[in-house]
């Protein structure tokens, strides 16, 4: 068991060492995955019949957690958008395990949609936060910083 938690602390550093080094490509990475997730969520409700109010509220939730993009790495923790994020992911984790306790599915199914379709971007953007103090501001970025505060 403790050679899981070194296997999982490893891989977490490896992780955000990425970020901090690619910053442009995290972000692209994040945007196309959200993009993913969402075709997912859309897919799930088409062929599995998944309830559709959950599906649109998740589905919302990643359009939320999409505005921290905006100043992405830089994203503050007292923003409106990264406040809504942390809320929003708790409050979808809550109505989709409220869903499986109803709903009989197999445990790896449920694991695996936890895992892609609620937590991925999130844990992503929660990564990602290390880049924030360590990344080199960029003219472009600066202009976007720049454009955002007025």
């Amino acid at each position: 068991f403790k050679i899981i938690k070194l296997y999982i602390a490893c891989g977490l550093y490896y992780l955000a060492e990425f970020v901090e080094e690619y910053t442009v490509l995290t972000r692209k990475i994040i945007k196309n995955a959200t993009g993913v997730v969402v075709a997912i969520h859309i897919l799930l409700w088409m062929f599995d019949d998944f309830p559709f109010g959950r599906i649109i509220f998740s589905v919302m939730c990643h359009g939320v957690y999409t505005l921290n993009l905006k100043t992405f790495p830089f994203i503050s923790l007292t923003s409106i958008q990264f406040i809504a994020s942390c809320v929003l992911v708790l409050i979808d984790h809550f109505l989709w395990f409220q869903f499986f306790t109803s709903h009989y599915f197999v445990f790896i199914d449920i694991a695996a949609f936890f895992g892609i379709c609620i937590w991925l971007i999130p844990f992503a953007y929660f990564i990602s936060l290390s880049a924030n103090d360590n990344a080199l501001p960029s003219y472009g970025s600066f202009i976007n910083l720049l454009n955002y505060i007025n």
